[in-house]
């Protein structure tokens, strides 16, 4: 059970009202500690992975090469998902060849209309494999990957036409930015995931 698409946990936490960590691998030593403290904490816990981390150790495939068995070597029994975080198209399609186990597509640059598209297409392979699809809509500000967005708030209208496609989860701005928080931040829009929830 220990190797799992996000899609149950993410679910169960849904339902049971505990958040689920996502925790994002930069080599090794971080693969080893962070299944110990999922094991020792009795947590589930998200494996994110971004492009340029996969490409620092040696690619998708053996980013699996060590998570799977470190798993096994490590007698791990709670729920591990290894996510391929904000890929794009191709570097989705490579995530899933290598076995990942849940895949981040952002498609939040691209016009919408193409953005749903390939969020589509995704939908059915990622259901196919069994593997949770995570979709981006609009963007989340701050800087992901080397890459610097504005971010802002989501548009609750495509929001529910990506929900609609069979995605397992959907990452929405809210006001929430990846990294520091600037001095004038006006804060998270509460209500603005109430509507989109």
């Amino acid at each position: 059970m220990a190797y799992v698409s996000a899609t149950d946990m993410v679910i169960d936490a849904r339902n049971r009202k505990y958040a689920v960590g996502h925790f994002n691998l930069n080599n090794m030593e971080f693969i080893r500690a962070f299944l110990l403290a999922a094991q020792e904490t009795q947590s589930p816990m998200i494996l994110g992975v971004s492009g340029s981390t996969a490409k620092y150790m040696g690619g998708y495939r053996s980013i699996v090469g060590m998570v799977k068995p470190f798993i096994d070597h490590l007698a791990i029994t709670v729920p591990v998902a290894l996510h391929a975080d904000h890929g794009n198209f191709a570097q989705v399609l490579d995530a899933i060849d290598a076995g990942f186990s849940s895949v981040m597509f952002d498609g939040s640059s691209l016009p919408f209309e193409e953005n749903l598209h390939k969020s589509e297409q995704l939908v059915e392979i990622c259901r196919k494999k069994g593997i949770s699809l995570e979709c981006e809509v609009n963007g989340i500000g701050g800087e992901e990957d080397g890459v610097v967005t504005v971010g802002g708030t989501a548009d609750p209208e495509q929001c529910r036409r990506l929900g609609l496609i069979g995605i397992n989860m959907l990452a929405a701005g809210i006001g929430n930015i990846h990294g520091k928080y600037p001095a004038d931040w006006p804060g998270l829009h509460f209500d603005l995931l109430e509507e989109i929830a």
